[in-house]
This record gives C-alpha cells, structure tokens and sequence, in this order.
C-alpha cells in the first residue's frame, strides 16, 4: 500500500519517528490506524450510552434534586464510602 500524505501530515510524521517512539514509518501507521479504531468504538460505545440514558428519561427513569436535596445525597454518598472504606480497613 503506497501513501501520500499532505506536507503538514509528513512533517508529524517526521517528528513522531525522530522521537524515537517508532520504530518505522509502517509501526506509526500501525498504531495510529489502531487509535483511530478505538477512538470509533468508544465513540460507538457513548453513542450507546447516550441512547440508553435518553430512553430512561423517555421512561420517567430519573430523580430532580433541588440544591437542598442534592446536597443530602452527596453526604450520604460520602458516609457510603466513609463507612466501606473503614470497613475494608478493619478487614486487612
């Protein structure tokens, strides 16, 4: 497979191999095309999640807070954890 590459891309190019970080021109296509692939299913993946969490608040699925409210919910969230982590010290 033959590329071109704009003068902008090559000069990255240039300097991602003069870094040292790669070894060939091919093991930087390789990692970036494998970037590249990842960056797509996480997309894909918070595509998903999105989807998921509209369709919940289609449903009615979801709880208001007023400042009051939310401010309750964090402590208790804080005494949660205040509490698994004493527990998993009395443990060790």
């Amino acid at each position: 497979m033959s590329t071109s590459f704009s003068p902008e891309l090559e000069e990255l190019v240039r300097q991602e191999l003069a870094s040292g970080k790669y070894a060939s021109e091919n093991e930087l296509l390789v990692e970036a095309v494998r970037l590249l692939a990842e960056r797509d299913r996480r997309r894909d993946e918070l595509r998903q999640q999105l989807q998921i969490g509209r369709n919940q608040l289609d449903r009615g699925e979801f709880t208001e807070y007023d400042d009051s409210s939310l401010r309750q919910f964090f402590d208790e969230l804080q005494e949660q954890g205040r509490q698994g982590h004493e527990a998993g010290g009395k443990s060790t």
